[in-house]
């Protein structure tokens, strides 16, 4: 047997890989400011647990812009000054592991290469008093690439590049400083303060407003509340906004509704991989879906180590993609071996990954897209009693306040049955919020009309149920009666049933009080020219006056009580009615 294996010698690293990590690395410009926020964060929580900084609230990012250059400082550990060159010199040769650590490979400090002409690092170690200063000529590297010269190894081409020396340094200090100077690509991006804080806003791991934060001391699930106390955050400033925030306060900003609370989950432990994540959504009205070009927060946020992925990772997750932007939220992942990919845009795949979209998308399908689901159910319930209330409280719907009155009554019917007790916790907070909608509202209104103010006295024409079946009525000659349809002119007074009795399971939310129709108006609806014209043809045949007068008055209430969008058909309805007449 040949054996054609071959020995190994000195493989070369090619400059293409310094050109991609260099200049190619982000799709998005704004991931510099994550990517050097990030390794801020790595550096802080290493300057506590070294006893450097007493506490994690101690550290600061302080980001600069000006009409040029950017400056990113923080008061991490920094690099002790024997070993800065080769750190920073070093490609994806990092001790990072992206578990206890935000950054993975140590690539990511190159990025900014690309948008500047001369990227730097500075840093001092507490304890010394020398800062070193490490420059990578990124146009030199441009003209490299640009010459094709293939020969070239990465590591000539960052001995080419790079340059390095020291300055002196107070023993005291400890920082690392990012500086890309002339920036020339993405300007109108990068230099934009107000681009940027809103970028930090949506993707940094900093804390929340104080409002906000006083919404989850007051959430009553303690445990998460201590969870969430504990995520990582560090203090940002950009220019003249220092201790940026996340943008959530107690209003949802693209719709305008109340946070009423904070409701946590956690994902199944699965039974190989364990932990997988937790989170938080706000409980809102979930009126509309939240406008995002007017809020950066729409969505539920997926997070490692309190640094967002891309916003729109989730979406999937919803069996409509749109679920997602009812909500404001974060997941939080807690599995180890679940880490970004490269760019931070997704997850690296592995199985845990996997297993954690799964469980997201089962809790999306089986319990948030049910929140929206009941909340939009109860908001157009209500919406028609409201409706219904308005006209029973304008005179001009005077003359239809029976039939009106018996809608309300199925409206309010309906709302009992949506606001039944469900077995999931987060129903239950959307039911509260809208019979406490209800009750402030609507409530005293709705009592005011379902209450009996006066005796019955007549009945008036049953026109709602004329509405929902075809009339048919018996022509009549003028010796006998006229002969009507019962579901037009009932002979008989209609049952009192209570509106709503409590139930064993829920108390009654609503009043309990015998539903009794108003008493007959004496005022008439002014005769509709269209009503006129479909009961000419009766006219001087086998109805005297007053019975056509009756059907008028019928015929004009429907198309009051009726929308515009049925108007239409009910004059169909009519046509038939007077058809069958003749």
């Amino acid at each position: 047997m040949v054996n054609n294996m071959q020995n190994i010698n000195n493989p070369v690293i090619g400059i293409d890989l310094l050109k991609m990590l260099m200049l190619q690395l982000y799709s998005n410009p704004r991931c510099i400011y994550r990517e050097y926020i990030q390794n801020a964060l790595d550096s802080i929580n290493e300057a506590v647990k070294t006893g450097i900084l007493a506490q994690e609230k101690d550290g600061r990012v302080s980001i600069s812009i000006t009409k040029n250059d950017i400056c990113i400082e923080d008061n991490g550990t920094g690099i002790r000054s024997g070993m800065a060159v080769k750190v920073l010199t070093d490609i994806a040769n990092s001790l990072k592991n992206g578990v206890d650590t935000a950054g993975q490979f140590g690539v990511g400090r190159l990025s900014g290469g690309g948008y500047c002409e001369v990227l730097e690092f500075e840093t001092t170690y507490k304890g010394e008093d020398v800062s070193t200063i490490v420059s990578f000529d990124t146009m030199a590297l441009k003209d490299l690439v640009e010459k094709k010269q293939i020969d070239i190894s990465a590591e000539d081409a960052m001995r080419i590049i790079c340059t390095t020396s020291t300055k002196p340094a107070e023993p005291n200090e400890h920082r690392f400083i990012v500086r890309l100077k002339n920036v020339i690509n993405s300007r109108e991006i990068l230099l934009d303060i107000e681009e940027i804080r809103n970028y930090i806003i949506e993707y940094a791991p900093i804390d929340y407003s104080v409002l906000f934060n006083s919404l989850i001391n007051n959430c009553p699930q303690t445990e998460f509340v201590k969870r969430h106390k504990k995520i990582d955050k560090i203090r940002v400033s950009l220019n003249d906004y220092s201790d940026i925030e996340k943008g959530y306060g107690v209003k949802i900003l693209g719709t305008g509704d109340a946070i009423e609370r904070i409701r946590y989950f956690e994902l199944p432990k699965h039974p190989q991989y364990g932990s997988l994540g937790w989170g938080w959504y706000a409980v809102t009205e979930f009126s509309v879906q939240i406008n995002e070009e007017k809020d950066n927060c729409a969505g539920i946020r997926l997070r490692k180590h309190n640094i967002s992925l891309d916003k729109n990772i989730l979406n999937s997750c919803f069996k409509e993609s749109r679920g997602n932007k009812y909500f404001y939220g974060e997941i939080f992942i807690t599995n180890d071996n679940i880490v970004p990919d490269s760019g931070r845009q997704g997850l690296a795949a592995g199985e845990e990954a996997d297993a954690l979209i799964t469980e997201i998308r089962k809790y999306f399908s089986e319990t948030l897209r049910q929140v929206y689901y009941k909340a939009n159910k109860l908001k157009t319930v209500l919406n028609k009693v409201g409706e219904v209330v308005g006209k029973l409280n304008n005179p001009e719907f005077s003359s239809a306040s029976g039939p009106l009155t018996k809608k309300l009554q199925e409206y309010i019917d309906d709302f009992k049955k949506a606001t039944a007790s469900d077995g999931k916790e987060e129903i239950n907070d959307i039911i509260a919020i809208y019979v406490n909608k209800y009750n402030s509202e609507l409530k005293a209104e709705v009592e005011k009309h379902l209450i009996p103010q006066h005796p019955i006295v007549e009945k008036e024409p049953d026109i709602l149920d004329m509405i929902a079946a075809p009339v048919v009525c018996e022509p009549v000659t003028p010796t006998h009666p006229v002969k009507t349809h019962s579901s037009i002119i009932p002979e008989t007074s209609p049952e009192i049933k209570p509106i709503i009795s409590p139930s064993p399971q829920q108390p009654s939310i609503l009043p309990s009080t015998p539903l009794v129709n108003t008493p007959k108006q004496k005022k008439t609806v002014q005769s509709k020219s269209k009503v006129d014209e479909i009961l000419s043809s009766l006219e001087g045949g086998h109805y005297t006056p007053e019975q056509i007068d009756l059907l008028k008055k019928v015929f004009s209430t429907m198309l009051i009580v009726c929308s515009s969008s049925q108007k239409k058909s009910v004059i169909q309805l009519m046509e038939i009615a007077v058809n069958s007449l003749k």
